[in-house]
């Protein structure tokens, strides 16, 4: 049994997976002594299944109160994730026009630097804007590997806290940050006003499901959610074109690409790729 305090502390996608582990437990030895099927091998179903689901509860505890271990988990994935894929011919076309004074927001593990290489775009300068000190070896790294025809500099904030010149960026990337911000308004101002007049901001996120269009993928949604707001450090679903459009619609000349993205869980097949060319500054700038 789990006593009621430490029930109460868990975070209730754990509290969830140990109760489903007990109830598996529970189902298998009240149907063992009444079934002709082979019990050794229905017990060793049991203790997998039920140690799987405990084990994935622990591990989701111990992120859920360890911000220094959930950061490194993430990097750890983040890395594994960014490898060159499929994405990345929905990514790089995107991205590669970026030229002259670039802020890229949330780097990560550096999958935007590949598809800077062979290309003829001219970038002056490139600051990254990444919370996780955790990437920092990673990032890097990717970017020596890249061997880019120019310099990152990398600035370890929150996009909350950007603090580049305002009007000093030619272009600003954000490919699946507004997904893990704790204040998507506040970052895309932060975006807009670091952005000359006519410079471009570059976005692709993976979206929330229309409940309506999509009920199964929207539910689908709902209930990875929970998981992966703690393994993927904040990442939750978001409508990502409804932020951009209510921060920046009414300056920004804005093209819009929906697909679907090879990704290995159809929670996050939904996608947007955003183009943003701004066209006058705000009046409260």
């Amino acid at each position: 049994m789990v006593c009621s305090c430490c029930a109460a502390a868990m975070p209730q996608v754990a509290l969830s997976l140990f109760l489903t582990a007990a109830a598996v437990n529970f189902t298998f030895r009240a149907v063992l002594p009444n079934s002709g099927l082979n019990r050794s091998l229905l017990r060793v179903i049991s203790v997998l299944t039920s140690t799987v689901l405990v084990a994935l509860g622990v591990l989701l505890s111990i992120l859920h109160y360890s911000a220094p271990l959930r950061g490194l988990f993430f990097v750890n994935l983040c890395t594994v994730l960014s490898k060159p894929g499929p994405l990345d011919a929905f990514r790089c076309p995107l991205v590669a026009s970026a030229s002259g004074n670039v802020l890229e927001v949330g780097p990560g593990a550096g999958a935007n630097f590949r598809c800077f290489v062979n290309t003829t775009t001219h970038i002056d300068s490139y600051t990254t804007v990444e919370p996780n000190k955790d990437f920092t070896s990673v990032l890097l790294s990717e970017a020596a590997s890249q061997n880019l025809s120019f310099e990152i500099t990398p600035t370890w904030l929150r996009g909350e806290e950007i603090n580049v010149p305002d009007a000093s960026m030619d272009a600003v990337i954000g490919t699946h940050v507004l997904c893990s911000v704790d204040d998507p308004q506040q970052v895309l101002l932060n975006i807009d006003k670091s952005l000359k007049v006519g410079g471009f901001y570059y976005s692709m996120e993976h979206v929330s499901a229309s409940p309506q269009d999509r009920p199964v993928l929207s539910l689908s949604q709902d209930l990875l959610s929970p998981f992966f707001k703690i393994i993927a450090n904040g990442c939750t679903f978001r409508d990502a074109e409804a932020e951009i459009f209510s921060a920046l619609g009414d300056r920004y000349e804005i093209e819009i690409n929906r697909f679907d993205a090879p990704m290995p869980l159809a929670a996050f097949k939904p996608h947007v790729s955003i183009v943003a060319k701004k066209l006058k500054e705000s009046c409260l700038t």
